[in-house]
C-alpha cells in the first residue's frame, strides 16, 4: 500500500542498509534482486510506519493520574483545568515517574505501529530514551512560563537543549522548538523564538485555535484563561484585549515565518485560513483530544479547500487507548469534524499527512524508492485489492494486529 498507488496484490519491499529500494509486486522485486533474502508477512497488508504528529510523552503518568481511565470512550475533562494541573505537574513530578511514563508511552507506540513521532516535552531524558527504543521523532523542547518562572528562561533551557542535541550525524531524532501556546508566551518572546526558528531552519509547534476559551481571552482578555490560568501562575497583569484570533496575532507579529505547525485549528475565521495557507502553516488533528476536552469540530473541509496540510496526533494519553493511532483514525472518521475525512482520508493524515506536517514527507509517509525504510505489516484475513481496504483496516486493526515495526530497516516489534 502507497499512497495515492493502487492498492498492490502480493506487494514486495526491497530494503537495503535502511532505505527502500525497490517496491513493486513479489515477482517483480524478486526479478530485481534475485539473490535478495526474503521474509514472508502472509495475510499481512505492508504499508507505511503510522507517524503520529504531536503527544506529550512526559505527560503519560499525569494523564494517568487526571484523566477517568475506566471508560475512555465516555471520559470528559476540563480543558483549563487540566493546563493548570499539567502546568504545575511538570514543575512537581519525580524524573523517575516521568521517565517510567516516557518509556511505556514509547513501548505503546511502537506496539500500534508508529515509526515516527513528533513529541513536545519539558523533560530532557525524552531524547535519550527515544534513541535507545529506535523511533524516529522531532522533539521539541517545551517553552512557557510556569509558577515562578519566566518564560525567557525556558526559553534559553530550550536553546541549550536544541544546541546539545541537533546532531546532523543521528539519523532518527531531530529537534525543533515547542512554544506552548500564545497566551502563555509574551508577544516580544514569540517573535524572538520565531526569529531564532527562521534563521536556524528549526522547525517550530504551537497550540493555538484549540479551544473556546483562547478564543474569548484573544478577543477580550476575559474568560478562564484570564480568570483562572494567570492567577494560578502568580500573573497579576492581563494582556490587553487583542480584538483578534490567535492565528492573526500570530501572523501579525511574523511568528509564521518561521516554519509552523499548528496544534488544534479548530475555531478559524476565513482570514485565519488565508494567513496560514499564505505562510503555509501546517496543522495537526487530535481527534480523541478534541472530543475528550470538548474543544469543537474540526474543520477539515475548509482546512483541504484552502490547501493547507493536515496530519493526526494523538495529544494526551489514556491506558486503555492512549497513543493508539488507529484509534484515533476511527474517532476522525465517527465524529467531531466537519465534514468528516473518509476512511482514506485518515489513513493518509495518520501517514503522508503527518509526514508533511513534520516537515519529514520528503523521507518518510509513503513507500518509495529512496524514502526511509519506515513500514509496518498489519494482519488483515480477508484483503481487498480496491479502496475498501481503508474502512476495513480503520474499523478492524487494533495493536494486536501489527506484526512487524520497521524503523530505518531496524525491527522493533
Amino acid at each position: 500500500m502507497t499512497s495515492g498507488a493502487p492498492v498492490l496484490k502480493n506487494g514486495a519491499v526491497a530494503i537495503e542498509l535502511g532505505k527502500i529500494y525497490a517496491f513493486g509486486t513479489l515477482d517483480e522485486v524478486k526479478w530485481q534482486y534475485p539473490s535478495a533474502t526474503i521474509k514472508n508477512y502472509d495475510g499481512c497488508v505492508l504499508m507505511p510506519g503510522l507517524v503520529n504528529a504531536h503527544c506529550h510523552l512526559d505527560l503519560v503518568n499525569f494523564y494517568n493520574i487526571s484523566v477517568p481511565q475506566d471508560d475512555p470512550l465516555n471520559t470528559r475533562v476540563d480543558f483549563i483545568e487540566s493546563l493548570i494541573t499539567s502546568i504545575d505537574y511538570k514543575q512537581d513530578a519525580d524524573s523517575k515517574a516521568v521517565i517510567d511514563g516516557i518509556q511505556k508511552g514509547i513501548s505503546r507506540l511502537i506496539e500500534t505501529g508508529v515509526t515516527c513521532v513528533g513529541d513536545m516535552t519539558h523533560f530532557e531524558g525524552t531524547f535519550k530514551l527515544l534513541r535507545e527504543m529506535g523511533l524516529r521523532a522531532i522533539v521539541y523542547p517545551e517553552i512557557l512560563a510556569g509558577r515562578g518562572e519566566h518564560a525567557q528562561q525556558r526559553f534559553e533551557v530550550a536553546l541549550a537543549l536544541l544546541e546539545k542535541y541537533t546532531d546532523a550525524t543521528h539519523d532518527r531524532i531531530r529537534v525543533g522548538l515547542g512554544p506552548y501556546a500564545p497566551y502563555l508566551l509574551s508577544r516580544n518572546l514569540l517573535k524572538i523564538i520565531s526569529q531564532h526558528a527562521k534563521e536556524s531552519s528549526i522547525p517550530l509547534v504551537i497550540h493555538a485555535a484549540e479551544s473556546f476559551s483562547e478564543m474569548e481571552f484573544f478577543f477580550d482578555s476575559e474568560g478562564p484563561i484570564a480568570n483562572e490560568v494567570f492567577p494560578s501562575l502568580g500573573w497579576k497583569e492581563l494582556p490587553p484585549a487583542f480584538r483578534k484570533t490567535p492565528i492573526s496575532f500570530l501572523s501579525e507579529i511574523g511568528f509564521f515565518d518561521a516554519p509552523t505547525t499548528v496544534i488544534g485549528a479548530l475555531h478559524l475565521s476565513d482570514s485565519d485560513l488565508s494567513h496560514m495557507a499564505r505562510n503555509l502553516v501546517k496543522v495537526v488533528y487530535c481527534p480523541s483530544s478534541n472530543r475528550i476536552m470538548k474543544h469543537g469540530n474540526f474543520p477539515y473541509g475548509k482546512l483541504a479547500e484552502h490547501g493547507i496540510p493536515v496530519g493526526m496526533g494523538t495529544d494526551c494519553w489514556q491506558s486503555k487507548l492512549g497513543f493508539n493511532m488507529w484509534h484515533e483514525m476511527r474517532t476522525a472518521v465517527e465524529c467531531a469534524s466537519d465534514p468528516l475525512p473518509t476512511c482514506k482520508e485518515a489513513l493518509q493524515m495518520a501517514t503522508i499527512g503527518s509526514a508533511r506536517a513534520m516537515g519529514l514527507d520528503h523521507i518518510i509517509g509513503t513507500l518509495e524508492p529512496g524514502k526511509k525504510a519506515d513500514l509496518i505489516a498489519v494482519a488483515l484475513p480477508d484483503i481487498p485489492c480496491d479502496d475498501s481496504i481503508y474502512d476495513t483496516m480503520i474499523k478492524n486493526i487494533d495493536p494486536q494486529h501489527v506484526k512487524l515495526v520497521l524503523v530505518g530497516g531496524n525491527v522493533l516489534k
